[in-house]
């Protein structure tokens, strides 16, 4: 049983992305608005049932046809979804750091499985075997800042309370995981978090 570990989120710490290029791919393959595709992607709440696992990716592609009056095939729905992100390679010297340290390491984020198989697809340096959990949203159908995901990470990590160190971008996640007592870093950039 390890004596501490650290989790990494996923978006806008491990990897970049813009929600906006997502719905600007989405309206030009679709031919509808862009102010439609925010509408019925993001703000009906379809994003974060996906996150959450409540549908599946092809359910997801479904209801986004159906909302948009479009019989797009679901790979081209999710692929305009998901080219979206690229390698924060900064991160890079805070993962080998606590690898040379020998503590092990997890990744815990807010996402769905068409954003997790494309990131992991692109075989970028920051992905690798030394990531020992992965605590995914859509998997564990909890998503941050709900209890539910951090006792999944305390029960896969095999530790609790101080014992386990998570850096995130989002001030909500980040209250979440102070409340059960983990040290955190609220992230801002990778060199402030090497020094964290």
């Amino acid at each position: 049983m390890p004596s501490r570990f650290v989790y990494f989120d996923l978006g806008k710490v491990l990897v970049h992305f813009d929600h906006q290029t997502a719905v600007e791919q989405l309206s030009q393959i679709a031919g509808r608005p862009e102010e439609l595709i925010q509408q019925v992607v993001f703000e009906s709440e379809l994003q974060n049932r996906y996150e959450t696992g409540l549908v599946t990716s092809d359910q997801f592609a479904a209801e986004v046809n159906t909302a948009l009056e479009s019989a797009l095939p679901a790979a081209d729905i999710l692929e305009a979804i998901s080219a979206i992100f690229q390698p924060n390679l900064a991160i890079l010297a805070a993962i080998d750091l606590v690898k040379a340290s020998g503590v092990s390491l997890g990744i815990l984020s807010n996402t769905c499985e068409a954003h997790w198989r494309w990131i992991l697809d692109k075989q970028w340096p920051m992905f690798g075997p030394w990531w020992s959990q992965t605590v995914l949203s859509y998997e564990v159908q909890g998503m941050k800042p709900a209890r539910k995901i951090y006792e999944v990470c305390e029960q896969r990590a095999g530790c609790h309370g101080e014992h386990i160190f998570f850096t995130d971008d989002r001030a909500d996640n980040i209250a979440a995981a102070d409340q059960r007592g983990w040290s955190t870093y609220h992230y801002d950039s990778a060199d402030t978090l090497v020094e964290r």
